[in-house]
């Protein structure tokens, strides 16, 4: 199955709009139509067979289904048992959102998961199109919750946005989630474990990718190519981002000055560290830290 997801920035709760539950004893067949909102279905009964951009889906018992805006789905057969579903539509804003293949999602999620600090900061969510979730009861008594929201008669909409939001976020997270357990147990298969650790340990030190490879008695270039195979990126390309993810630390908590944030994570030369700052983030350090500063002004007389 070609796998994609919509990937959005979620920096804005997504807008309610309708909710319900089907449940039917009766053969059921999901009818043909084009929607201009996104629909998020999740199966608790049976089996539906939905085809969508000419992939056919079953949306089973703890899966889910996204079904696209703007793009024709249609009941693909009547459903044969005792069918049970949840389905909740929603808008997004066009500009937040973008749909993306399984690899460039893998290759964005692999930076997310080895960057402690990329989640606190990150407002992106990936909401697969089909999913089979390990831990559904969180999805499912967040749409309960959601259903009884929506039949309110006190700030519903808000309110249901907001439920309808962190149930995404959390289909998300899950999913980044399962993707994390299985490079960890890659990278465990091939040691690369303890120089990762021993990387963001040292992340304040100079050192080159040759002295890592030394250190750990690998040759340099097979050790890369293990990074590469297994965590998607060079060891090199990985030493900058333990770099980063320390320097992004030091700037949103302390009011240390650029050049001993640059000293701090073993670059010298902090003309070079502010240009691959900006490289590796797509802003510069000071732009950074007033975006993300995280000192409340009471703890700065502290200090």
């Amino acid at each position: 199955m070609n796998q994609n997801y919509l990937m959005v920035q979620a920096t804005q709760p997504v807008q309610f709009s309708s909710a319900g539950r089907v449940e039917t004893t009766k053969p059921f067949l999901h009818p043909t139509r084009t929607l201009d909102s996104y629909v998020l279905l999740i199966g608790m009964k049976g089996a539906l067979s939905i085809t969508q951009e000419n992939q056919t889906y079953h949306l089973l018992p703890g899966s889910t289904l996204l079904l696209k805006k703007g793009m024709e789905h249609r009941g693909l057969n009547h459903s044969t048992e005792p069918l049970s579903y949840y389905w909740f539509h929603f808008y997004l804003d066009d500009q937040l959102t973008n749909y993306v293949s399984n690899k460039q999602v893998l290759d964005q999620m692999r930076t997310t998961i080895q960057e402690p600090s990329s989640q606190t900061f990150s407002s992106t969510i990936y909401i697969p199109t089909y999913s089979e979730p390990h831990k559904i009861e969180r999805l499912t008594i967040l749409f309960n919750q959601l259903l009884d929201i929506s039949k309110g008669v006190s700030n519903t909409y808000l309110a249901a946005s907001y439920i309808m939001t962190s149930l995404l976020i959390e289909l998300s997270n899950q999913t980044i989630e399962v993707f994390s357990q299985k490079q960890q147990e890659q990278l465990a298969d091939h040691n690369l474990t303890p120089i990762i650790e021993w990387m963001h340990v040292h992340a304040g030190q100079s050192y080159s990718v040759a002295e890592i490879a030394q250190k750990f008695n690998y040759n340099a270039n097979y050790l890369s190519r293990q990074f590469k195979s297994k965590i998607g990126m060079s060891l090199q390309s990985y030493l900058s981002l333990v770099k980063m993810t320390k320097a992004k630390d030091l700037l949103s908590r302390t009011r240390y000055s650029i050049r001993s944030i640059s000293h701090a994570i073993g670059i010298e030369d902090e003309k070079y560290f502010m240009r691959l700052f900006k490289k590796n983030e797509g802003m510069t350090p000071s732009e950074f830290r007033k975006a993300y500063y995280r000192v409340n002004l009471t703890d700065l007389e502290k200090e």
